[in-house]
């Protein structure tokens, strides 16, 4: 790898309530744009792929956005429906995890969207993206700082009723383990090798088996810090602090309801599942 740039634009804060893309976060979105260009321009790249998901699906005022963004780089975006999405992050998943022959329930949590995938190696049995993501929930319920009782029970009511065909796709493909990718499962994962595991020697792997009793404590400590607390949770990544808390209630909320097993954190997702089936792609050019 050349390079990496990671940039927490938080495109959809404060998007959710009116449908737009608010001002400073449209700022920020156009601010990276710029980096990113800097940056492609520095390597001189020629082949570029971008990629809009759920605030670009639904903002009012998106298309002026990637008009805008477009200027700048040079490079259309392409804004892919909920269920491409899903498709990409199972590419990217299966890229990290071996997942065999066995059905797995796969959860990507982003801002505005969460996508459940349910596949092995081989097939992808079911898919679905669900307009309510972290960014999304913390407007609709993350009223309290830290959020109390009352809140994470009606988060969880909620959770209930809108993901009622994953219970049910769940309970039918005989779904034991849950793999998360990257963004709050990896936040998952980094709390836990700083907390639980900083002295053990590791190699860098792609994908981390998280110990459930970690992760209660982990959910616990979470849930009953402030954000301001937070910040300061080994591992923890400063830019998913806004996040977390609303994230890992739906995951545990998933793993208790289904009675899962097993939770393994994948590095890999929606990025590396694009450029999984872009290398398909050349390959099956170059053979042509």
């Amino acid at each position: 790898m050349m390079d990496k740039l990671q940039i927490p634009v938080k495109l959809g804060k404060g998007a959710f309530g009116e449908h737009l893309i608010q001002d400073d976060a449209y700022a920020r979105g156009i601010s990276a744009m710029i980096e990113f260009k800097s940056l492609l321009d520095r390597y001189q790249v020629s082949k570029v792929e971008i990629y809009g998901t759920s605030v670009l699906r639904n903002a009012l005022n998106a298309a002026n956005f990637i008009h805008e963004a477009e200027s700048i780089i040079g490079h259309p975006i392409k804004v892919i429906n909920g269920l491409d999405e899903a498709e990409f992050i199972y590419y990217g998943v299966k890229s990290a995890v071996p997942l065999g022959n066995e059905p797995h329930l796969i959860m990507d949590i982003g801002g505005g969207s969460v996508e459940f995938i349910i596949a092995d190696d081989h097939h992808i049995y079911w898919r679905k993206s669900y307009e309510i993501g972290a960014a999304r929930l913390i407007e609709k319920f993350s009223t309290n700082d830290p959020m109390d009782e009352e809140s994470i029970l009606s988060l969880e009511s909620y959770l209930e009723k809108e993901l009622q065909e994953v219970w049910i796709n769940a309970f039918k493909y005989k779904i034991k383990t849950l793999v998360g990718a990257s963004g709050s499962f990896e936040s998952v994962s980094g709390m836990e090798m700083d907390i639980y595991l900083s002295n053990v020697q590791s190699e860098h792997f792609v994908h981390h088996i998280i110990d459930l009793h970690h992760f209660e404590e982990i959910y616990q400590k979470i849930v009953n810090s402030t954000q301001e607390e937070l910040k300061y949770i080994p591992g923890l990544p400063l830019f998913r602090v806004e996040m977390i808390t609303v994230a890992i209630i739906m995951i545990r909320y998933v793993m208790h309801r289904l009675k899962l097993g097993k939770m393994i954190a994948s590095d890999y997702a929606l990025k590396e599942g694009v450029m999984f089936k872009l290398m398909q792609e050349t390959t099956a050019v170059g053979k042509d």
